[in-house]
């Protein structure tokens, strides 16, 4: 630990205190001197960015979703939109125009009302090319945003207005399956322009982030923390602050959850723990089922890569079995399919069974790839650095060597750097994954769509392309539904990836915690939950 610590611990006291206070004589403030501030310690792993329109994995997912509020927000566990920025929401009877509400009373941290404009600059500030923003695809159900971001139309064909400073209107594509539910993900957040054009790219730091959700930023130290304080302008929460701790592996994520010092431990378990865990932190160690896929990315025009039965080959010789029973031990299903088949109980869809273990038929694949084009370029497997990423790539090398006979390189990088590289195709084989902002299937395939942003493997295939596209218009759940399933069966036959197991969620949470609700999209508002008082020492 550096020395910077302590300093960062005075500081989100400090700011925690302010809070208090600014209180003023017959409210919460009175609290104060009878209560310590309830501020919720959770580790995870460091964001690449904290930006809501650009972060596109979980760290700054979650952190943007503490600083940013949208026109809705998700509850604590399964069911519907609740209100948000937007107070009420109505759409036409097509269900293609939709008009939002907003909350006359929605503030900015520096006490400037949230406008209609906010949302609309925000959106197509993500739709700019220029931003680079990984889930863009997400504004894709908004009317002209494809076209747009792709410089096929005018910014002002977007189905977005601002009818004033209180009402927003969008225009769909087509009839959307709970629409107003994907609007809770930070990348629908608003932002501030003038912020934006003040600031540059220095706008998310400390200091110069405004927001408008339950929490501030007080702090950002790289590699170290972010620190949180309640937002006086934001929704009311019981929490007064919220510090993440940033997770440089597994081991210290468990030592910091059992001395106290983190009292959610979101990042990943030691998988040697995991048994340990289960029998002596029953009530803390929790395996919740959530829909997520890990998978290896197999960069499809990369020889020998760009033969798909070089793929296959590489698919049907992983004992996926054996990876989640003698490595992962998390009780993590293996994947035959890239969609959880715990999306059926919602939704109806059925993924398809992809091809088994068959390590006989996959070695005649790669003999009839050598036959056509001799000896086989090098192999190399790339995964960021941690424990479990190390045993299963360790397992996954161990077990092309003994049913192929092929001699897999490994490389372990940072995080950031393992982001860079996928999206930039700078890979053969590559660790990845993905977690559902929706629960619908077609949140999972349609990264595999020609050209999406998340499309790591560069696969493109105009039959998946049209299936895809006809489930998006189609109305029906059971045809939309067997759309899905043909277009995920023709993806599973052209392998650009390994699906090798859904997630189970693994974490620590201390009892003290309070209002955290399991549900298949692993959305936890930090401004539901509660810290119960310490118990007393002895």
């Amino acid at each position: 630990m550096t020395s910077r610590t302590p300093c960062l611990d005075i500081l989100a006291a400090l700011a925690v205190l302010a809070i208090f206070a600014s209180c003023k004589p017959g409210d919460a403030g009175r609290d104060a001197a009878v209560r310590a501030p309830k501020v919720l310690s959770v580790a995870i792993w460091e964001p690449e960015t904290i930006d809501p329109g650009l972060a596109g994995e979980e760290s700054g997912i979650t952190i943007a979703a503490a600083l940013f509020e949208g026109l809705v927000r998700r509850p604590a566990g399964e069911g519907p939109a609740r209100p948000g920025v937007a107070s009420s929401w109505e759409s036409s009877a097509d269900r293609l125009t939709w008009t939002f509400h907003l909350r006359p009373d929605a503030r900015w941290s520096d006490g400037r009302p949230v406008t209609a404009g906010d949302f609309d600059y925000a959106w197509r500030r993500v739709l700019d090319p220029a931003s680079g923003a990984r889930l863009v695809a997400q504004l894709y159900v908004i009317d002209g945003a494809e076209e747009v971001h792709a410089g096929r139309a005018p910014a002002l064909r977007l189905g977005v207005r601002a009818l004033d400073a209180t009402t927003l209107e969008v225009r769909l594509r087509v009839p959307t399956v709970d629409f107003p539910g994907r609007l809770a993900h930070p990348v629908f957040a608003p932002v501030r322009a003038d912020v934006i054009a003040r600031e540059g790219a220095r706008w998310t730091r400390p200091g110069s982030l405004i927001g408008n959700g339950a929490f501030r930023l007080d702090a950002f130290q790289p590699g170290d923390r972010a620190v949180l304080t309640r937002n006086p302008s934001g929704r009311s929460t019981a929490l007064d602050g919220v510090t993440f701790h940033f997770l440089s592996g597994e081991r210290l994520a468990y030592e910091w959850f059992a001395a106290g010092k983190v009292h959610w431990l979101k990042g990943t378990l030691s998988r040697d723990r995991i048994p340990e865990m289960r029998k002596t932190r029953p009530a803390e160690f929790h395996s919740d089922p959530v829909l997520c896929t890990g998978y290896v990315a197999l960069r499809v025009d990369r020889p020998p890569l760009d033969d798909p039965r070089v793929r296959r080959a590489l698919d049907m010789s992983v004992d996926k079995e054996r990876l989640v029973r003698e490595v992962l031990m998390g009780g993590q299903p293996p994947a035959r399919s890239f969609v959880p088949p715990e999306i059926a109980t919602p939704t109806g869809y059925v993924p398809p069974a992809g091809s088994g273990f068959d390590p006989v038929h996959a070695r005649t694949l790669l003999d009839e790839a050598r036959r056509a084009h001799g000896a086989l370029a090098p192999l190399s497997y790339v995964y960021n650095s941690g424990e479990a990423n190390k045993v299963i790539a360790e397992f996954l090398q161990a077990q092309w060597k003994e049913n192929l006979g092929l001699d897999v390189s490994l490389e372990a990088t940072e995080w950031k750097s393992l982001l860079a590289r996928v999206r930039k195709g700078d890979y053969g084989m590559a660790r990845a994954s993905w977690c559902a902002d929706v629960v619908d299937p077609l949140n999972f395939l349609e990264i595999l769509r020609t050209g999406a942003p998340s499309n790591y493997p560069g696969f493109s295939d105009p039959e998946v392309d049209r299936r895809l596209e006809a489930a998006r218009v189609e109305g029906g759940p059971e045809a939309r539904n067997a759309l899905l399933q043909l277009a995920e069966t023709r993806m599973l036959d052209a392998a650009p990836m390994i699906p090798l197991y859904h997630f189970t969620r693994i974490y620590l949470l201390s009892p003290r915690v309070r209002g955290f609700q399991k549900n298949l999209l692993d959305v936890h508002p930090l401004e539901d939950l509660d810290l119960a008082d310490a118990p007393a020492a002895d």
